[in-house]
């Protein structure tokens, strides 16, 4: 599928039953479905989070996702996250590191290494967000 398919649209799992379940009225059983194992289906070996962001980040991605451990190279959406569960990382991330990190951002880079890395470089940028506009005496006229 990923051959043929956008990113975006490649399962991010797949799950084989013997049969589907069934409600009385011959319909699929949704709540009777198993919850799929998101971690099994992750082909990326652990490795655990080693300086202080990702540690934070592994956490509020755990929180999020709703798993108990995730990997500094594990990809946000191979492990179920989609662009909801984006936006409240962004703002867990704005909460806990003081700092504008963009959706944008997390789609460029969807893993802890990446968002970590993007994170140290925004630590390090002046915090003052005014632009200083120089005064002109020229300027240029308008027709009303």
């Amino acid at each position: 599928l990923q051959s043929r398919l956008p990113e975006y649209m490649v399962p991010s799992g797949l799950m084989v039953l013997s049969q589907l379940p069934l409600t009385p009225n011959g319909k699929v059983d949704r709540k009777a479905l198993p919850v799929p194992d998101v971690a099994s289906s992750v082909s990326t070996e652990y490795v655990a989070p080693q300086t202080q962001t990702q540690k934070v980040l592994a956490e509020i991605w755990a929180e999020v996702l709703g798993i108990e451990q995730v990997g500094i190279h594990d990809n946000f959406f191979d492990l179920g996250g989609h662009s909801l569960m984006a936006t409240q990382v962004v703002s867990r991330c704005r909460q806990a590191f003081g700092n504008e990190l963009t959706l944008q951002r997390l789609f460029e880079s969807p893993t802890i290494a990446g968002i970590a890395k993007n994170i140290e470089v925004l630590r390090q940028l002046p915090q003052d967000k005014t632009t200083l506009i120089s005064e002109t005496e020229e300027y240029e006229r308008f027709v009303l």
